[in-house]
Order: structure tokens, then sequence, then C-alpha cells
């Protein structure tokens, strides 16, 4: 599995893991097991009621058809990147730059789904084209990956809950200082944890100094905190404000 390393608005690089071709296909697999039962119980369902196909063609369209061509898109974006499959399989489709991805991205991974993959053209191409493209490409990115600006990462994370922003101010009266802290996303909190971290396991001033003036510069927040007090008050104004929202 490849590292990806994107750079953020806050000049950081966030760093994934790409997801590899065998859980990709598993996760392919479970999905078309999904579509395949809700094939045969509507089939079933329908046919109890003496309906066939070539007297009900429409029901047999909105209530068959349409429902497993729309799986992927819909389920991607009511699961934010996910499907049943990529959920179990703990991977999930992001863009380029990291955030979920768009309506217009899901739809364009959807379209060139269609040409890929080969439950819709029995040929040997369509099969031979993601797989070539996701073993070719440093990000295992399928075509419509390509096109699209998107990824697919592995969602399992390693570590435990110490190596997290995570700060517990249930049982305290914590006034935050800094709303605009909002601004900023989970991983780019982590990585101020980290190197703030670092800063003092090294008792590393300058370090320190450098990511609270990164901080203050991004968000426009001008204080006279030393820069550790700083950049521990930022980490706990987001856990108050993401743990109330």
């Amino acid at each position: 599995m490849a590292d990806i390393k994107i750079p953020t608005s806050f000049n950081i690089d966030l760093e994934f893991e790409s997801a590899d071709i065998v859980k990709r296909f598993l996760a392919w697999l479970i999905d078309f097991a999904i579509r395949v039962a809700y094939f045969l119980v509507m089939l079933s369902v329908l046919t109890s009621f003496r309906m066939d196909m070539d007297t009900n063609v429409v029901i047999y369209i909105f209530l068959v058809f349409l429902p497993i061509m729309f799986y992927f898109p819909v389920t991607e974006i009511a699961m934010q990147g996910s499907t049943p499959g990529k959920k179990l399989l703990h991977i999930r489709v992001v863009s380029m730059m990291g955030n979920a991805p768009s309506i217009s991205q899901h739809l364009i991974r959807w379209i060139f789904r269609l040409i890929e993959t080969p439950i819709y053209f029995m040929v040997v191409i369509p099969v031979l084209i993601p797989l070539v493209s996701i073993v070719r490409t440093p990000y295992n990115q399928r075509l419509g990956d390509l096109i699209a600006g998107t990824i697919v990462i592995s969602t399992k994370r390693k570590g435990s809950i110490e190596e997290t922003i995570f700060r517990d101010l249930s049982h305290s009266d914590y006034k935050p200082h800094f709303p605009q802290i909002m601004k900023l996303s989970d991983r780019d909190m982590n990585k101020v944890k980290e190197l703030l971290d670092r800063a003092l396991m090294a008792k590393d001033d300058e370090l320190a100094a450098r990511v609270a003036y990164r901080v203050k510069d991004v968000l426009h927040i001008d204080s006279e905190m030393s820069h550790t007090h700083f950049l521990e008050t930022v980490l706990n104004d987001y856990n108050y404000y993401t743990t109330r929202n």
C-alpha cells in the first residue's frame, strides 16, 4: 500500500494509506453480493404479485434496475465515501485534497464504473481497465478515480487514545478562547498535537514557536500566550467546540 501525502491550506501534509487492490476487490464483491441479493428478493416479491417483466417493465425499471444501477453513487454519497462493502473492509473514497468527494466527483466515478465494471460488459477489456490502472498508478487509482480526482484510502488507524487530540473537558467549566479553531480539521489538529508533543519532549521552544506562529497566521489570531500554552489552548478549544456541536 502506498503512503499518500496531501498538502492542506494549513500547510501541513496529511498522510493516508491507499487501499490495496485486494481490499478493493473484496469490497466490490460484498457490494455485488448485496445487489444480487436485492435483485433476487425484489424479483421474488414482484413474481409473488404476479407481475411479469414483459407487462410491467416500468415497475421493474424503478424498483429493480435503477436501485442496482445507482447503488454506488447513492451509497457513497450517503455514507461519505463508503459503501457497505467498503465499510466492512475499512476503506473509503476521498478527494485528492483529503476531504469528502463532491457529488460531481462521485458521479464521475460512477460513470466510469459503468465502463470499467465487467457486470455491464461481458468482455475481457473492461475487466483489465481497472486492474491495470490500479496496479500501474502510484496511489492505486482506477480510471474513474484519476478523472474524478479521488483516491480510495484505508480508514484503519493504529494507536491509543493518548495519541489522539481527545481531551476530556466534561468535568470542568472550561471557557474557550479561540472560536476560529473550528476552521481546522481533525487531521490538522492531530498534526498540531504531534508537533507540540515533539517540541515538549525535546524541549524545543523554536519548534513550538513555529507551529504557534503558523496557527496564528492561518486563523488570524493575536495572542500574548506562551507558544506551548497557546497550542495547548487551541487543542482544548477544539475539543470543547467539537464535543458540543
